[in-house]
């Protein structure tokens, strides 16, 4: 091939790589357009859910409401209760099983736990993107398979203010799904494949916990 065809052809290719870049780079944009309002508006539905729920669990059935209702509200561990808060202070649950274990880990306890966490629904990602789990697949069933799946090890200390929030409360054997809002995840800047602004969706078990100072046994 002569220099002046081959200088065509590698001006041809940069071309095609460049346009399919910008093809990918239209469909991240469209993928996570206007982002902070759906964010906003998401966490506002599941905000408005929860507190409904509870509210109408306390009407109908008084100081046994946790009895009968799966929502859950928790002021983030960081803040004081007693000054006002905002509507993105506090994080929502939503319990899909309950557990027998007594007591709740401390912010330095190290949890043991199995994890999936997600994005909202999107157009590529109807359920929503899952960005970290701890299970041999994404599948829902997988992460939380005993068998397959090996849980996390972490402080609640650690992680983002929800997530550890939402451990802090939970006993053993508690399946949670934790609606968490930007501002106790990543907040503006985002992290990997977290954009900015991103509401964060995890199911959560707790299989067990150490209090500080204990050694932690190695995982069978």
């Amino acid at each position: 091939m002569g220099k002046h065809l081959l200088f065509i052809f590698l001006t041809l290719l940069s071309a095609s790589v460049l346009m399919s870049s910008c093809k990918d780079d239209d469909g991240d944009e469209e993928e996570y357009a206007n982002w902070q309002s759906r964010n906003d508006a998401y966490f506002g539905s599941i905000r408005t859910l929860a507190l409904d729920s509870i509210r109408q669990a306390k009407t109908r059935y008084g100081n046994s409401w946790t009895a009968h209702c799966n929502w859950r509200s928790y002021l983030c561990y960081s803040l004081d209760s007693t000054i006002t808060n905002k509507s993105t202070d506090s994080i929502y649950v939503e319990i899909i099983r309950r557990g027998n274990g007594a007591g709740c880990p401390l912010s330095t306890d190290s949890c043991r736990l199995y994890y999936r966490g997600r994005l909202i629904p999107s157009a590529s990602y109807p359920e929503g993107y899952v960005f970290d789990h701890t299970g041999q697949s994404s599948k829902f069933e997988k992460v939380f398979d005993h068998k397959t799946a090996v849980p996390g090890l972490m402080r609640p200390s650690t992680s983002v203010k929800g997530f550890g929030t939402a451990l802090q409360n939970m006993h053993i054997g508690d399946l949670w799904r934790v609606y968490i809002p930007y501002t106790l995840g990543y907040n503006t800047a985002g992290s990997n494949s977290v954009p900015a602004y991103s509401t964060l969706i995890f199911e959560i078990e707790l299989y067990a916990y150490y209090r500080s100072g204990v050694n932690v046994p190695v995982w069978h």
